[in-house]
């Protein structure tokens, strides 16, 4: 997969997508499958910014079942299934255990009731499955289970004595960005024109309609057009912004941002993930990458979306939060790897709009702007979440034919395995891989399979001349990869979004340079840019606070444009030492 600015401006398009993130992809590989002409930009990298900033469950949404939302939980557990079929080595069974304790038996009643109808609901779920994806139906625990899995879950605790607990089973992506980047490859491959760093400058319209965008390459300032028949709009939090390029039309529906704050941390769990009520919310621990992955808070943002960011406010509230569950933790700021942001675009009526975004609904809406007094040839995918965006896209994409006056293919994205995925059973695949490169470790062999599926062989035969200085020939030959066939611009799309250890703080600052000074060879960029690119990295990188944190190389906070920590760290980070392990 190449970048190609100028293919946008030298061939004309059906569609036009705004918005490289989840929802954009989906739109993206449903149309180019279905045999539309399909351009899509970005202005950041694929999946920097929401689609990156998810828990990284696929899930069906087992506390929608409180608001009687049957349609969308029913919507979400198929999605699940197609997501297991699609994307076997990204997409995986996770197990969830929901403490209990013996004043808390009229609840523990209610959640198995919910349980048995999530179950229902879920009845296909291992239809047609890759065997590693099967997904098992609630059972009840015993108190030693729990303790198992999670040794700080307190014994005893406001509600009595621990009882055990209900087990179930949801999807989790170990990496949402390399599943947006697995439906871009593959809708490139059926001829789409896909390219990141790329900013919608304004609408070109006819009168009072929209014919296609204006845009900028963001790395040189260049600036070209692209004509399209339809122009979609899937630009998530940023979908009410987008309506500025144009006439500064207003949606008449509300588009609220929820900002969702997520930890990384050493593991509080053994390999299960833990859901507690916390007051009318809940709080996740989630196993991922041999930590924990704290999900998530819920509060409305109102601010620019551009201005979301990781504070140690928010830090300091989700660690808290997290320590009055399990208080045997002891979690400390120093715990914590890598913290994020993610905006939830989510659509209501102006006048719900001040309700808290917990209760709001994660439903989507497709917002014809011709029916609502706006121009012609737009339309704007708005709210959703990562489970149901192929459904979105799918709806948008019937949408788009119905505007272009045109039948649309039967061809579906949910009938389709990307171009990534093994197509042999997953057990298969990775025994296959496991023997074809014997001296590495299983587990490091496994995790590759898994995050480059099918292109593994490819991966591992990339080019690594220039990186020997990594003393690593597989993590050498993963840098070549990204930047020749990932399109990894930008230092912070390498370490953030192709690799995944730059969440998990498995980098080191010695590792990071060297893939920078190659990365500066490679695209001419001069002292300036290079220092630019570190800096801008050590932004998302650095959690500020306290010294030690200051001095690892950590995770950091992310959002679409520039991040603002609270306050800059004193010193360069340096490198945590590093284990094996290893993205948009």
């Amino acid at each position: 997969m190449q970048r190609d600015f100028s293919a946008l401006s030298k061939n004309s398009f059906d569609l036009a997508i705004i918005g490289g993130g989840a929802t954009g992809a989906a739109i993206a590989l449903d149309a180019s499958l279905r045999g539309l002409r399909v351009a899509l930009i970005d202005k950041g990298d694929f999946s920097s910014a929401t689609s990156a900033g998810s828990s990284k469950l696929m899930h069906g949404g087992l506390r929608y079942l409180a608001n009687g939302d049957l349609a969308q939980v029913r919507e979400g557990l198929r999605e699940r299934r197609h997501w297991s079929r699609m994307a076997k080595h990204l997409v995986h069974p996770l197990a969830f255990i929901i403490p209990t304790y013996e004043t808390s038996q009229p609840r523990r009643a209610l959640l198995k009731v919910g349980l048995y109808l999530y179950d229902i609901l879920a009845f296909d779920r291992n239809r047609a499955v890759d065997p590693m994806q099967k997904i098992a139906g609630h059972r009840s625990v015993t108190s030693a289970q729990v303790l198992g899995v999670s040794p700080d879950t307190p014994r005893v605790g406001e509600q009595g004595t621990l009882t055990g607990g209900l087990m179930y089973q949801d999807g989790q992506m170990l990496s949402p960005e390399r599943l947006v980047l697995a439906m871009l490859r593959t809708a490139a491959q059926a001829g789409a024109v896909v390219v990141n760093h790329c900013q919608a400058v304004k609408f070109i319209k006819s009168g009072n309609l929209i014919t296609g965008v204006q845009i900028e390459d963001v790395l040189t300032q260049e600036t070209a057009e692209i004509s399209a028949d339809l122009v979609i709009n899937a630009a998530g939090p940023w979908a009410d912004e987008m309506m500025k390029l144009g006439d500064g039309e207003k949606l008449t529906k509300k588009l609220v941002r929820s900002k969702g704050i997520h930890l990384v941390t050493r593991a509080l769990t053994r390999g299960t993930a833990l859901t507690v009520p916390v007051g009318d919310e809940h709080l996740f621990i989630l196993p991922w990458m041999g930590k924990s992955l704290l999900a998530t808070t819920d509060t409305k943002f109102e601010d620019a979306p551009d201005a979301a960011c990781v504070s140690e406010a928010d830090i300091t509230l989700l660690l808290d939060k997290t320590n009055a569950v399990l208080p045997d933790a002891k979690l400390t700021r120093e715990d914590v790897v890598y913290a994020y942001v993610g905006l939830r675009p989510l659509v209501t009526d102006i006048a719900d709009s001040a309700q808290t975004t917990y209760g709001l609904s994660r439903g989507s809406e497709i917002y014809d702007h011709f029916e609502h007094g706006g121009p012609d040839g737009l339309l704007s995918a708005l709210g959703g979440k990562w489970t149901t965006s192929r459904r979105l896209g799918e709806k948008i994409v019937d949408a788009a034919f119905a505007k272009l006056g045109r039948t649309p293919s039967r061809k579906r994205s949910a009938d389709t395995v990307l171009a990534c995925a093994p197509r042999e059973d997953l057990g298969d695949f990775m025994d296959a891989m496991r023997a074809q490169y014997p001296k590495l470790e299983t587990a490091h062999i496994d995790l590759l399979s898994r995050l480059y599926g099918s292109l593994l062989p490819h991966m591992m035969d990339s080019k690594i001349k220039g990186l020997e200085k990594l003393k690593d020939p597989i993590l050498a030959a993963r840098v070549s990869f990204a930047l020749s066939q990932e399109m990894a611009m930008q230092l912070s799309d390498v370490v953030l979004r192709r690799l995944v250890e730059g969440q998990t703080g498995e980098l080191t600052s010695a590792q990071i340079e060297i893939i920078a000074a190659y990365m500066a060879k490679k695209y001419a960029w001069s002292e300036d840019d290079l220092k630019r690119q570190k800096t801008d990295l050590a932004v998302l990188m650095a959690l500020p606070s306290t010294k030690k944190a200051a001095t690892k190389t950590k995770g950091g906070t992310k959002s679409k444009g520039k991040t603002k920590p609270k306050e800059k760290p004193k010193e360069k980070p340096k490198a945590k030492p590093k284990p094996k392990s290893t993205s948009k």
